[in-house]
Parts: C-alpha cells; sequence; structure tokens
C-alpha cells in the first residue's frame, strides 16, 4: 500500500470516528441534561463531566489528524526535491 494512501485512509478513519463520538457525547449531554433537571449536582458534574472528556477527545483527534497531514506534506516536499524518504527507520517512515 502506498503510504500516502495509507495516511489518507488514517484521516479518513479518524473523521468517521470523530462523528461516531459526537453523536455519542450529544446523547450523554442529553442525559447529563436530564440529570440536571432532576438533581442540579448531580446533572451538572455529569454535565461537567461529557464537555470535558468530549474536549479532550476531540483534542486528540485532531491532533492525528494534524500530525498525518504533516507526514503528507513531509511526504510532498520529498517528492519535490526527487528524493526518497529517509531510510533510518524512523517510526513516522515506517509502512507498518
Amino acid at each position: 500500500m502506498d503510504r500516502r494512501s495509507e495516511l489518507h485512509g488514517w484521516i479518513a478513519d479518524t473523521r468517521r470516528l470523530q462523528r461516531r463520538l459526537a453523536a455519542v457525547y450529544a446523547v450523554l449531554a442529553g442525559l447529563a441534561l436530564a440529570l440536571l433537571a432532576w438533581h442540579a449536582r448531580v446533572g451538572g458534574f455529569a454535565l461537567l463531566l461529557v464537555g470535558l472528556v468530549a474536549v479532550c477527545s476531540f483534542w486528540v483527534t485532531a491532533a492525528h489528524n494534524a500530525s498525518h497531514r504533516q507526514k503528507l506534506d513531509e511526504l510532498a516536499r520529498l517528492e519535490r526535491a526527487h528524493r526518497e524518504p529517509p531510510a533510518t527507520g524512523h517510526r513516522r517512515w515506517r509502512a507498518s
């Protein structure tokens, strides 16, 4: 498999994961709002917890995509310079 297509696949997978997470967090936020109506302290804590986990998970997945895009830019820069990726065995250039 071509490294470029592999990176594009990972970006697409991460975007799909973000869409699924958005749906899950919307449901959890709805439940937290229902808890908020029932008991303010418990619902407030649940809403805070859902918000914190949602922000952190979207932050991590966005960082993964940024890393993949950076690798794509590096590959494009090497192609423009008509060079091969380094054969150093660095994790960034390994195919697996």
